[in-house]
């Protein structure tokens, strides 16, 4: 098993659609068609309902792309730690937060990026809803928001 099959599946359930989940990983439709297929065969189980078009996935594919999110998630805190300890933390901190608390989140992002300037932030303006839902899935890194 290799870490991209497990960024393919997650994307393919991200975009829904097996074209825009191979746009999105930067390969070709048949590569990453076949790369889940290898992953289904090495796991001995149907993750992906297949049609004329993508349907959707099996309940064992369910459960599979949660342990795949949370895989992917750690195989990114493993890197981000590794490169901390270099002293370079690079990539991206990805932040969801609801419309009124955007006027604050530079009061969180500027001292952050001053720390860390290789580090790319990436803010998004969400629903509650959808904050929760990004942070159950490894979406997003932080979410500000309020809890009911």
């Amino acid at each position: 098993m290799f870490v991209r099959q497990l960024e393919y599946l997650v994307t393919l359930a991200r975009e829904r659609h097996f074209a825009r989940a191979a746009e999105a990983c930067c390969v070709s439709q048949p590569a990453l068609s076949s790369a889940i297929r290898h992953l289904e065969e090495e796991l001995g189980v149907a993750i992906v309902e297949r049609g004329q078009k993508f349907v959707g996935f099996t309940q064992e594919g369910e459960r599979i792309l949660g342990w795949a999110r949370q895989a992917l998630a750690a195989w990114n805190g493993l890197k981000q730690s590794a490169a901390l300890s270099r002293g370079k933390l690079k990539g991206a901190l990805r932040m969801g937060a609801i419309p009124t608390t955007l006027p604050i989140m530079s009061l969180l992002t500027g001292p952050y990026w001053r720390a860390y300037p290789d580090l790319t932030q990436l803010v998004q303006s969400l629903s509650n809803e959808e904050i929760i839902r990004k942070l159950e899935n490894f979406e997003l890194d932080i979410g500000l928001t309020y809890l009911e």
